[in-house]
């Protein structure tokens, strides 16, 4: 600690007589102003929003570094890695709080620190059909990548090693890997490219992956800083050191990186009840959450499969998914938060408490899908969204083609800047799904017999 101590007292004394007007923020000006902005990717590693909660490997870190350099913590996403890149060079942001390759040029440009991991890349296909098992069987395939990643450069370099013929085919930069990953998994596309990290942890949560063909040597991939802020690159250098034993750093490790029971046991229950084995607790607390049973059934099923035991990657816990604060909020404690009973009570109390916030949707089967967003990405985003229909001239108060909308335009920079939007950047494809998902859901079960 003392460490940080010298460094901010150094940096605040020379702050005002060393900056010059064009010169990037180092280490001084940083402390000065109070912010430390990171600019990261969207990946199951390293950032992700669940509701308004940050979570991430690599966020978690940078908010610790920010905790001890007694500074706030600004993130800022990137959405390609040359975006992040040039971020950093544009002074956006201080440094990337994402493991990037450490290839001959990010060296020659960027400072990688010590905040490091060794990965190679792997060939990502779907189990359930016959895999490949070297490159030279990639010819005539259609491999898909996003155009403006790291993935699609070494996809052409090996296409060049073996002579030609694998056909490289493009998919958004939009998407997150893990997105693609599902794709895959779904035999909607035959192959994608991954960091072996990455794709290990997918293939803990997502079924039918085979990741065992490497395609790449194994290269280190560091978080990085601009050239001309070495004070900033020593102190993450020096705080790393701190905690790399650490246990907050063996916690994190355990909480995002080797998690292995996500959604892994949804079928190891025999089935008893109309559609659960839970039927009689969601027909206790309908009247709760003001819905009818089969819904608050629907919301369960799509949120644990009805696993009472199921932790999400990002801490979401029990049949109905909740955040530690939100259930704590509902009625939970840590000794309940597993019981199918009290965790669907207070999901009830959760739905029940939304409901009343959207009350100016007036229609009631339109209210539902906002309650449901609400519920999957929480109240605010979806309130942007609506303010942002208003201001284009929809209507707020329908979801589809409406209000669904402009929460997936969120994740442009046009939309989530706009003066309406309290909230900021949000990624809504997985909330648009839940909400599609517990619809249909629902739909089928209103059709099955009592």
């Amino acid at each position: 600690m003392k460490f940080y101590i010298y460094i901010i007292f150094l940096s605040l004394v020379f702050v005002g007589c060393s900056k010059k007007q064009d010169e990037p923020d180092d280490l001084a000006q940083i402390v000065a102003r109070g912010e430390l902005r990171a600019v990261t990717l969207e990946s199951a590693t390293s950032y992700y929003m669940i509701g308004d909660n940050e979570m991430g490997f690599d966020f978690a870190l940078a908010q610790n570094l920010a905790d001890q350099l007694d500074v706030e913590l600004k993130v800022v996403i990137a959405s390609s890695l040359n975006e992040l890149k040039q971020m950093l060079r544009d002074g956006k942001a201080d440094f990337a709080a994402y493991k990037v390759p450490a290839t001959r040029s990010v060296r020659e440009e960027f400072l990688s620190t010590n905040v490091e991991v060794m990965s190679n890349l792997v060939l990502v296909q779907a189990k359930n059909r016959k895999p490949i098992t070297n490159v030279m069987q990639l010819i005539d395939k259609d491999v898909y990548v996003q155009r403006h990643s790291q993935y699609l450069t070494r996809l052409k370099h090996l296409n060049d090693e073996i002579g030609g013929g694998i056909n490289i085919k493009y998919l958004s930069d939009t998407l997150t890997i893990e997105e693609i990953m599902y794709e895959v998994a779904r035999n909607k596309i035959p192959f994608t490219v991954a960091d072996n990290d990455v794709a290990e942890l997918g293939k803990k949560y997502i079924k039918n992956l085979h990741i065992g063909m490497p395609i790449s040597i194994s290269l280190p991939k560091a978080w990085i800083v601009r050239r001309n802020a070495p004070d900033l690159d020593s102190a993450i250098n020096r705080w790393y050191s701190d905690i790399e034993k650490s246990k907050y750093l063996r916690f994190m490790t355990q909480r995002y990186l080797n998690r292995s029971n996500y959604f892994n046991n949804f079928n190891m229950f025999v089935l008893k009840g109309n559609i659960s084995p839970y039927d009689s607790l969601f027909k206790a607390n309908a009247s709760i959450a003001g819905l009818d049973w089969r819904l608050l059934a629907a919301v369960a099923y799509n949120e644990s499969r009805f696993n009472p035991n199921t932790v999400s990657p990002n801490g979401a816990m029990g049949i109905m998914q909740l955040m530690h604060r939100t259930g704590k909020r509902y009625g939970l404690n840590d000794s309940t938060f597993f019981e199918p009973a009290d965790n669907i009570k207070a999901g009830a109390r959760l739905i029940a408490s939304l409901g009343k916030q959207f009350a100016a949707v007036k229609d009631s089967a339109e209210r539902i899908k906002y309650v449901l967003a609400a519920y999957n990405a929480g109240h605010g985003h979806i309130v942007d969204a609506m303010n942002l229909a208003k201001k284009y001239k929809d209507n707020p108060n329908i979801w589809a083609d409406n209000v669904e909308k402009y929460l997936l335009l969120k994740s442009k920079a046009k939309y989530y800047n706009d003066p309406v939007v309290k909230l900021g950047y949000f990624r809504a494809n997985h909330t648009v799904k839940f909400v599609k998902g517990v619809v249909s859901t629902y739909e089928k079960y209103k059709t099955q017999k009592p």
